[in-house]
């Protein structure tokens, strides 16, 4: 199914307003990062990525998380293996790690949480001309946004 831009967009509106409502349930602090061009020096731009999020984990730090409203494709979410780079450049200025936050939109309350570095080892593939990095879905953390949002981060980074 291919989608319009429009169509494109209101979809990631709509996956950015679940994930906001989840942060607001769980009382986490959190700001939206504006991504407007020049909110980055110009000889960034391409070069660089910002998430759609920073959450502050109160005693513990700030995680970023990019928002994304992905489909399952073939048991795998597809990650443009650009965007996975310059997300690591903003990983590497920031020293802040980069989760992606994936809702599919016709999965309600479902979320897909991995790290973006964890993407590094995965080989990069071509779909619809693009250069895409498959993410299998065992490799994530399926997530509730009902359920507490600590807990499904907690269980992501697990080492078991």
């Amino acid at each position: 199914m291919t989608l319009t831009r429009r169509e494109r967009q209101s979809q990631g509106a709509a996956a950015e307003d679940r994930f906001r409502g989840w942060l607001d349930r769980c009382h986490l602090p959190h700001v939206y990062l504006d991504q407007a061009p020049f909110t980055f020096p110009a000889r960034l731009h391409g070069a660089i990525k910002r998430p759609d999020f920073l959450v502050g984990i109160p005693s513990i730090g700030t995680i970023a998380v990019d928002v994304k409203a992905k489909r399952v494709y073939r048991d795998a979410i597809l990650i443009d293996a650009a965007e996975h780079r310059t997300l690591a450049a903003f990983e590497t200025y920031f020293n802040v790690s980069v989760w992606f936050a994936c809702f599919p939109p016709d999965e309600p309350h479902t979320c897909y949480l991995f790290l973006n570095r964890s993407l590094a080892a995965l080989p990069v593939t071509r779909a619809k001309g693009k250069e895409v990095i498959a993410v299998l879905l065992r490799a994530t953390r399926a997530a509730d946004e009902r359920r507490d949002f600590m807990a499904a981060v907690l269980g992501a980074i697990s080492l078991r």
